[in-house]
């Protein structure tokens, strides 16, 4: 059948619109994180927001979901970065093809905040506690401080997968559990309304945060990505750093927080943990390692470089003239 030269354009056009939407859904770069709001999610949110991904040429979209999902898209191939780690530091352990490219923080934020009748960390005995999901990092880190204060975590206390920092936040809010690691600012709008700040995790050891992951198979595919995706987070991290005044203002707006006074002091407890070069040191990174072995009662004999992969980070670092 033949077309009009009218028929014959638009045919052309539509063609052309379908390709131009086929080809655009398979550059979109999907990058799994738990939440958007808090410390944590920030350096991805900046990252988007501000255009940084765009400034190094990716189409990258940061999508909410639970913690396990994440690893599980990641290593089916169906999300392209994972932005969780000690679930992936657990992943890779277990001898799945996943690797650490990028540390976000070089410390935790995460705080034990209790219901107001909970004291102590022995007052747990008997009670809820709420985790993202089984060997993601706050499910560790509750287990590092139950053991630490002589506690079994396996009998003293219920573990119940919640979800990330503002449905832990929730649930504790609601009475549903009795205590829960909370990020900023969970853990200071739980202090506002009574509930306590018991300890932070960094009392108890120095571990890293938040990152990127990718699959082994995409490390050989596409090098150059990765490099860019870590150069877009830098940027994002430095972005935060350098703009106190705004970052403010977005945790006013977007967090709910209006005391300047709540603001400022999240601000001053995040900002120094926040990465300058996205590289984990070997002690924070052994530190991790450790906790999610004693968390899963592995005894795999893998190394650092079975769980992390730096060179495309030192790679972003020089590019971006970072010392």
């Amino acid at each position: 059948m033949r077309l009009s030269g009218f028929a014959g354009i638009l045919f052309a056009l539509v063609l052309l619109a379908v390709a131009a939407h086929e080809t655009s859904a398979q550059d979109r770069i999907s990058l799994g994180i738990t939440t958007k709001t808090g410390s944590t999610g920030l350096p991805f949110v900046i990252a988007e927001e501000k255009g940084f991904f765009k400034s190094e040429g990716l189409n990258a979209v940061s999508v909410v979901m639970q913690n396990q999902v994440v690893v599980n898209g990641v290593v089916a191939r169906q999300v392209d970065y994972g932005g969780t780690f000690s679930n992936f530091v657990g992943a890779a352990l277990s001898g799945l093809p996943v690797r650490i490219v990028m540390a976000v923080m070089d410390g935790s934020d995460h705080y034990l905040v209790t219901s107001p009748n909970i004291k102590r960390v022995e007052d747990l005995k008997g009670k809820k506690f709420g985790i993202s999901s089984f060997g993601g990092t706050p499910h560790s880190e509750a287990v590092m401080i139950l053991r630490k204060y002589g506690m079994n975590p396996e009998k003293d206390v219920t573990f119940l997968q919640i979800g990330g920092s503002s449905s832990r936040y929730t649930a504790l809010d609601s009475g549903a559990i009795d205590a829960a690691m909370l990020v900023p600012p969970f853990n200071k709008l739980a202090a506002k309304r009574g509930f306590n700040e018991i300890l932070s995790f960094n009392e108890i050891m120095s571990i890293p945060l938040g990152g990127l992951t990718v699959h082994t198979q995409r490390i050989k595919e596409k090098p150059d990505e990765i490099v860019r995706m870590i150069k877009a987070m830098l940027k994002g991290v430095n972005y935060i750093r350098n703009n106190q005044a705004e970052i403010l203002a977005m945790m006013a707006s977007k967090w709910g927080i209006k005391e300047a006074d709540v603001r400022e002091g999240i601000y001053r407890d995040i900002v120094g943990i926040y990465t300058r070069n996205g590289v984990a040191s070997d002690e924070t990174m052994k530190n991790v390692i450790q906790l999610v072995r004693d968390t899963r009662k592995s005894k795999d004999d893998l190394g650092l470089s079975d769980v992390v992969d730096w060179s495309f980070a030192k790679k972003a670092q020089a590019e971006l003239k970072i010392r």
